[in-house]
């Protein structure tokens, strides 16, 4: 599945213009609560002075891998009227539009077939989305933060500690199909260990600044560097300039793979149009899936 995210700021809604910032800790996830699967209507409906939550990200429940980010990660969200707020990125996932809500967390379902597909589909693309952003901070989704939550919690799980408003999202629409917070924080996991593909023709992902060199080493030869000053007006844009007038290619450039070899001692090298760049050794990746 391919993660698309877009901007769609809701520049209308109060906590956006309220421009409060806190540091981020970890990922706070919410449904809904409501028979709706889009993203963009629940983006339509918040972006408005008088609506008072507003979250990160909102998570499509009819598109696989469609998510709109509603405010800048650095920016204080009213999700859960407590710690949340103050300390993680908030995600809201759309459920569906085959239930009806009757009171707090009771709904009837009016397709279960339908349903089930939508709340997989949510689950499936918030998956995709803390693992992008687990990487980009450099988090483990399974790991614990010193108040003792995970560093990727529910609203429920927030409320059963005192530190959220009393909800029951996301359980009331996941445990009808077997599905857990433990289980989601292991799902995460087992993405972010997933090995991109090397070959010819794919399209990569630098998880950190590569320097570019002009071959692939061998056992007594260092490759050289490319320099700066030899690349073309668009590869400088997505390179740094480096002592030695070396060039380095910033994190998350795209790039196509047009060769790949490894070397003596195992590293994998790829040739991409600036130059050939280290990015495999000992089971650990410098690029990732695009």
């Amino acid at each position: 599945m391919a993660l698309n995210i877009r901007k769609n700021y809701l520049t209308k809604n109060r906590c956006y213009q309220a421009g409060a910032v806190c540091k981020k800790t970890g990922i706070q996830i919410h449904t809904i609560g409501t028979g709706q699967g889009t993203a963009q209507a629940v983006a339509d409906y918040w972006n408005q002075v008088a609506v008072s939550a507003c979250v990160h990200y909102c998570v499509d429940a009819d598109a696989a891998g469609r998510v709109l980010q509603f405010l800048p990660e650095n920016l204080r969200s009213w999700a859960d009227a407590g710690w949340g707020n103050n300390h993680l990125i908030t995600i809201e996932i759309c459920e569906s539009d085959n239930i009806s809500y009757s009171g707090g967390a009771a709904y009837t379902v009016r397709n279960m077939e339908k349903f089930k597909a939508d709340i997989l589909r949510g689950y499936r693309t918030a998956v995709e989305l803390c693992a992008h952003i687990c990487k980009q901070y450099g988090w483990n989704p399974q790991a614990k933060l010193a108040n003792g939550m995970y560093l990727i919690s529910s609203h429920a799980e927030g409320a059963a500690a005192g530190l959220s408003s009393n909800h029951a999202d996301p359980d009331h629409v996941w445990r009808r199909f077997g599905l857990t917070m433990d289980g989601f924080r292991a799902d995460v996991a087992k993405r972010m260990q997933t090995k991109p593909e090397l070959k010819e023709g794919r399209k990569v992902r630098l998880t950190q600044d590569i320097a570019i060199r002009d071959g692939v080493s061998v056992k007594y030869r260092t490759a050289g560097y490319v320099k700066y000053t030899e690349l073309s007006a668009s590869a400088k844009k997505k390179a740094r300039r480096i002592a030695g007038n070396k060039a380095r290619l910033k994190k998350n450039t795209l790039v196509e793979i047009l060769e790949r070899k490894t070397a003596w001692d195992g590293t994998v090298w790829i040739r991409v149009k600036s130059g050939w760049l280290p990015v495999a050794k000992d089971g650990k990746y410098r690029v990732r899936e695009k």
